[in-house]
Order: C-alpha cells, then structure tokens, then sequence
C-alpha cells in the first residue's frame, strides 16, 4: 500500500519513467522507503489499470524507447486524500543490525564492535548525503515542493544521527563491559549509569524495632 503512494507522491512533481523511479528509490527515497525495481514496475503497471497513472511511450533515436509515467486527476485525489488520514503506529521493523546485536553478548567484544564501527560508517555516509540534499532543498522556490521534502527530510536526518549515536553507546558498553567482566558503569539513555547488574547481597526480614511501654 505504502509503495503505490511513494510512487505517487514522486509523479506529483513530475512524469518520470520506470527507470527514474527506480534511480529515486535508490537516492534520497530510499531513506524513506525501500522497493526493488521488481516491485516498481510491477506497482506501475498496477496503477495504470486503476487508472491513477497514464503512460506515453516516448520514441528516442540514439537511446531505447521509454515509458513515461504521469499521475491522473484520480490518482492525485487518492493521494491526497490518503495524505490527509491518520497514520498508523509502526510498531515493528525489518532491522538486520538490531536482531544481530541481540546476540552481541554471546560473540568476540572486538567482532561485535568491528561491525558496530562499520555499521556508523554506513549511517555516515547516509546522513551526509541527506544534508546535502536537505541544504539544496532550502533553496527551492516551489513552496510546496519545499515544505513537504523539508518536513521529511528532516525525519530522515533525525533518524540517522540517532543510529549513529545509538552505534557510539553500543561500541562503548561492549568495551567496558569486555573490559570489566560486568554490566556497570555504562550510561543509559537518561545519561545515568546502570549499576542494576552489580551482585547484591541478599537482604533478609527487616528487623522490627521493639515498641516502647508507656
């Protein structure tokens, strides 16, 4: 559901072929939301027989002839409209790099934070690509265009430092906790340390004070 209105919401700002689209998805939309070109042209094709977009085939002489993709006024009313109801609360998501470091604690500590370091660089590399189009972004005269990419863009960005953060904590509880054999001393979300892991003595019934009589 979510891929048909991507797809709409790039034909808003103009017609782009199946080959543009999938250039897109591999770019700035893939931040936002990841489809195979499988899975493009198969949507395009979905959407013209719904009519919410028409196609022109475009004849080019020193390169294949290509098929141009435009939204209708059908498709621009779909996609308002489902722009304007509530979203629901992702609850889950497919994240590799997470499932995997749930098993961190049973590996080699230099493993563990070898993948972590590459897995910033990644999330790096990311993050800088999108301030770049974030800063051209603000340049743009087409009001429109520029709210909604900004308001998105801004997510995106938000998202990727916290996981270039979230790189940083982890690397950091793996080398103190390689380092002292123990779950303490680590800062938590809060910025307090977490010393719930420290042994504690068993404590057994509190003594009861006897009463004094008048």
């Amino acid at each position: 559901m979510a891929l048909k209105y991507a797809i709409l919401t790039m034909l808003m700002r103009r017609p782009l072929s199946g080959y543009d689209l999938v250039t897109h998805f591999r770019g700035s939309v893939g931040a936002l939301w990841y489809a195979t070109h499988q899975q493009i042209y198969r949507e395009l094709e979905t959407l013209r027989r719904d009519t919410l977009v028409s196609s022109k085939l475009v004849v080019q002489s020193k390169r294949p002839n290509k098929k141009v993709y435009s939204i209708t006024a059908k498709g621009r009313n779909d996609l308002l409209g489902w722009a304007a109801t509530p979203a629901p609360l992702q609850t889950t998501q497919k994240a590799g790099m997470l499932l995997r470091a749930y098993s961190y604690g049973r590996i080699d500590p230099e493993i563990a934070m070898g993948r972590l370091a590459e897995y910033r660089k990644l999330h790096e590399e990311r993050l800088a690509r999108l301030r770049t189009v974030f800063d051209e972004t603000l340049l743009s005269a087409d009001d429109t265009l520029r709210t909604g990419a900004l308001l998105t863009l801004k997510a995106g960005l938000l998202h990727e430092e916290a996981y270039v953060r979230w790189c940083d904590w982890a690397s950091e509880f793996l080398r103190r906790t390689r380092r002292t054999g123990r779950l303490v001393g680590v800062a938590n979300g809060s910025g307090r340390r977490d010393r719930r892991a420290r042994t504690e003595r068993p404590r057994g019934p509190r003594r009861r004070r006897p009463r004094r009589r008048p």
